[in-house]
């Protein structure tokens, strides 16, 4: 997440004067709207309003001052200042309208409605018009002031407006433009809840009907039938409707969202019989799960969006959002305060809301509750002026000396600008491309965009925790440096929270990353085949199966932390020792066995995952635009242990492996298992007899030495019980290369592997082929020389199929253009000539097989039905004196009778009236008698 391209810096638009009178200590301030017949649009001015001082209009686009009203300096302002624009023509010019409701801090000053309108003029010295409206019952808060559009006759060229001043009780009042008639006045508490009469308004505001019928009424079309009777989407009459949304909290503390259809009223009429206000619908929010008690507090914040059908509300409680575009109201998405700590809330798109608080503004998608973009602003915002700190009193300063939140006004799509308003100042945010509304429109909220963004509740021992973390780190890099396994291992067990073996009292070579029976100790640096003090030995860690899974979101988050520091400390992006290949490779600087076998138990032993932690780990030399290739994490194990005791570990462990670092661990150990020598792919260069200079002999030389250095160490590992490991090892890499499609195999050994190496590898698999016994000849009787047969261990069946779908990708990847090329070439004719007879062996076993089959498929059915036969034996009918079938001679094998059916003999029971009962002696014996052959034989005593 790229916090800096998402939101900008926060740079000034303009700098307020200091308030006169600090009522409330807060800056009153609000877009200006314009209206062009009965829609209104968001102007790029902002309206502000000081206690003390008076309103002044700031442009946005050029920054500057654009006009001011003055007003006495006991005055100060009961809500945010609204002001209208309405664009001139050729023949009258354009003009301006303010509202403010103020109060004075005088004796007997009632609190009013303030009205400055103005024609703008070429002439400067053209002064604004003043009024003022009291009302009766000026008492109550005011909730909102908004204008509603009138739209122009013949009578009249140009449209105007209306005010509609609502307050905190349920009040509404509509005046003319210019305060001096009073249109109508209602309650709309008394229209909500009639014999209640206490419906405490906190939201108020206005949308042309048509728009309702996209979000709000989207599913009532029985509301859209009373706004629009003649069910024509294309009429005037919805965008000539005003509906008048209203939030509020009734008497038992839950609320409700009402709809009231404002009477459209027409220019040329002072009054009208109708009343003014028709309540259409309303809907109680639904409880959210939180448990924490909402209180009815100024903090509150209501942002209704009609065309989306969205509520956003911002309470003690944290942020929830509604959708009211279906049938019922649901709360689509709600965050707490414990992880969502926020003061203001401006609403970008359908699913974005721009979150400011003391310390940060955030990008919050509420459909999946994450975070696109963060930018911290304490520092360019909260730190105070030399000059502002001189012109407050101590008394004052350690009142009011507390951080403020920025409180966000308005966010101008076109422009991609926020405009918030921070102690004395306005303040913009310019957001990237990506938040724009015409994109974020078309395209809508993805689900991709929000993977590993996640919100999570951060609680007391969560904060504990990464202090913790942060207070262990030097100790980890001090023991890192040292070369201090046990140590370092022992730390971050502790952190981790994962147990020793044996209650961690013993240690030895059985507890490291070796290879089956091996009794090496892997520590860091190389392998030491002696065993070495149980002190500097790391212990063995108990990791279960179900360690990851049984983790929290926040346990887990943190466990990403830890595995990013360790991947850093493990490995290193270096220069390449070898002259062959990329200049730069990853090597393993620092290796605690216990700490590897938990990256791979995570899952987190990955090339992405090892590139992203060197990139924002600061020691790392890694490029933004440098690749980790497939086989650089294999590569680098083996380079650190020639032993492949570490390799085995890894490919005999249950975790995922990429397909690449698969065949290069094939690849290594081919090379490991061939003894001749490579020959070097590079061309040959023609010179003109010049010789190398000396430098460059001495670069070569000590590149030789190096290598060969290298290679005597490899050497002498492999002396000992290197053909074991090896053999070992290599059967695990095959499987795990089973395992993948065999167009991605193909792929894979293709890109990877050289021609040479293709050509062992399937010398390899044919190798395994025979050794498993399955490519022999099947004239058993006419071998000479009998061979040696391959143990029980040795032979598997799933083992045929392996060796049989690797060897035909590995024939995949050369392809027939390869072959081609080698014509004449006896180790690849030979080689061609043994698959093609291995070839034919098989499919000549396979028609074998398949005439066995069905010369033993009918006796194994014989066999089978026979043991049901309940004929007696013909020494038990010799016993009893009758007939039997004489025994055929030895040399005589018998013939299966006709359908392989057996002679199942007499049955002792038989059907009667639709049941079974048993047969009688003399039934059975009858029976039998008749079931004599033809020709049979008699025994006469005499």
């Amino acid at each position: 997440m790229s916090s800096d391209q998402e939101i900008g810096a926060p740079f000034t638009l303009a700098s307020l004067p200091h308030e006169i009178s600090f009522r409330d200590g807060r800056t009153h301030a609000a877009s200006v709207c314009s209206i062009s017949g009965t829609k209104k649009r968001k102007r790029t001015e902002i309206a502000v309003g000081l206690d003390g001082e008076g309103i002044s209009i700031y442009s946005l686009q050029n920054p500057q001052l654009v006009t001011s009203y003055a007003l006495p300096p006991q005055t100060s302002f009961a809500s945010a200042p609204y002001s209208v624009y309405h664009k001139g023509s050729s023949k009258r010019p354009s003009r301006r309208y303010t509202y403010a409701f103020v109060s004075q801090n005088t004796p007997g000053a009632k609190p009013h409605l303030v009205c400055f309108a103005e024609e703008l003029r070429k002439d400067p010295t053209a002064g604004s018009i003043k009024t003022i409206y009291t009302p009766s019952n000026a008492s109550q808060k005011v909730v909102a002031i908004d204008a509603i559009p009138i739209p122009a006759v013949s009578s009249q060229k140009e449209g105007s407006h209306d005010v509609l001043l609502v307050f905190e009780n349920g009040n509404a009042i509509c005046l003319s433009a210019d305060l001096e008639v009073v249109r109508w006045v209602a309650s709309v508490s008394a229209l909500e809840s009639p014999a209640k009469g206490n419906f405490q308004l906190e939201h108020v505001s206005t949308n042309t009907a048509r728009a309702l019928t996209h979000g709000l009424l989207k599913n009532c079309e029985d509301i859209v039938a009373v706004l629009n009777p003649s069910l024509d989407e294309k009429s005037d009459l919805l965008d000539l409707t005003q509906v008048m949304s209203v939030i509020g909290r009734q008497a038992e503390g839950r609320r409700a969202l009402a709809l009231f259809q404002i009477q459209t009223r027409a220019p040329d009429l002072s009054s009208s019989r109708l009343p003014p206000l028709k309540q259409l619908a309303a809907w109680g929010l639904p409880e959210p799960e939180s448990s924490v008690p909402d209180s009815e507090t100024e903090a509150d914040q209501f942002i209704l969006h009609a065309s989306s059908g969205s509520l956003h509300h911002l309470s003690d409680r944290g942020l929830i959002t509604y959708d009211f575009s279906g049938t019922v109201p649901r709360i689509s998405s709600e965050l707490s305060k414990s992880s969502f700590m926020v003061d203001s809330v401006l609403r970008i798109s359908q699913d974005l809301v721009l979150a400011a608080s003391q310390s940060s503004c955030q990008i919050i998608n509420v459909k999946y509750n994450s975070v696109h973009a963060e930018r911290s602003v304490e520092q360019s915002l909260q730190s105070p002026s030399k000059e502002d700190r001189k012109r407050k009193h101590t008394a004052s300063d350690s009142g009011k000396s507390a951080a403020k939140a920025p409180a966000l006004l308005a966010y101008y799509g076109d422009l991609a600008l926020v405009v918030a308003s921070i102690k004395n100042e306005l303040v913009g945010f310019q957001l990237g491309e990506s938040t724009r509304r015409k994109r974020v429109k078309s395209r809508g909220a993805r689900l991709i965009d929000s993977l590993g963004k996640g919100i999570s509740a951060k609680k007391g021992n969560e904060q504990a925790a990464i202090a913790k973390w942060r207070e262990q780190k030097p100790k980890l890099d001090r023991y890192a440096r040292k070369g201090d396994v046990g140590k370092f291992e022992e730390i971050f067990a502790a952190q981790l929270g994962v147990k020793f073996e044996n209650g961690g009292s013993e240690a030895g070579a059985d507890t490291k990353l070796v290879n089956g029976d091996a009794d090496t100790a892997l520590t860091n640096g190389a392998a030491n085949g002696h065993q070495e003090e149980a002190s500097d030995l790391p212990r063995k860690w108990l990791l279960s199966k179900d360690f990851s899974k049984t983790l929290s979101a926040a346990e887990r988050t943190r466990h990403q932390l830890y595995a990013a520091y360790a991947l850093t400390r493990i490995f290193q992006w270096v220069d390449s020792p070898s002259s062959h290949g990329p200049s730069r490779c990853l090597k393993i600087a620092f290796f605690p066995p216990n700490v590897f076998e938990w990256l791979m138990h995570c899952g987190n032993l990955t090339k992405e995952s090892i590139r992203r932690a060197l990139l924002d780990d600061p020691a790392s030399n890694l490029g933004i635009t440098t690749p980790i290739r497939d086989g650089d994490i294999v590569s680098a194990v083996v380079n650190f242990d020639p032993e492949l005791h570490i390799l085995s570990a890894v490919l005999n462990h249950g975790h995922f492996l990429p397909v690449g670092e698969v065949v290069q661990s094939v690849r290594l150990l081919m090379q490991s298992l061939d003894d001749q020598p490579k020959t070097e792919d590079a061309s040959k260069l023609l010179t003109n007899g010049t010789e190398p200079n000396a430098d460059a002999m001495d670069v070569d030389i000590a590149s030789e030495l190096e290598a060969a250095s290298h290679e005597i160490d490899r050497a002498l590992a492999r002396l000992d019980d290197g053909p074991a490991v090896i053999s070992g090892t290599l059967r695990p890499a095959l499987m795990r290369l089973h395992t993948f499609p065999p167009a991605v195999i193909s792929s894979t050994l293709r890109s990877m592997l050289s021609r040479h190496e293709l050509e062992s590898l399937i010398k390899l698999l044919h190798h395994e082929l025979k050794n498993g016994g399955w490519t022999s000849p099947y004239d058993f009787g006419d071998a000479e020389m009998p061979e040696a047969e391959p143990s029980s261990d040795e032979i598997d069946d799933s083992a045929v199929a392996i060796i049989a779908s690797l060897l035909g990708c590995t024939l995949d990847a050369i392809g027939p253009a390869l072959w081609l090329t080698s014509v004449g070439d006896t180790s690849t004719d030979q080689l061609i000539s043994e698959l093609r007879e291995d070839a034919e062996e098989a499919l000549t076993g396979f028609w074998e097989a398949r005439y066995i089959r069905g010369i033993l498929s009918e006796l194994l059915r014989y066999g089978a039905q026979l043991p049901k036969s309940q004929k007696p034996s013909s020494k038990a009918l010799e016993r009893q004196g009758k007939p039997f079938a004489l025994d055929v001679k030895p040399d005589e094998l018998p013939v299966l009778p006709l359908g392989s059916k057996p002679d199942l003999g007499v049955q002792k029971t038989k059907g009667k009236n639709g049941g079974r009962r048993e047969r009688s002696a003399r039934e059975m014996g009858m029976l039998i008698s008749k079931r004599v052959p033809k020709y049979s034989f008699e025994r006469i005593a005499i």
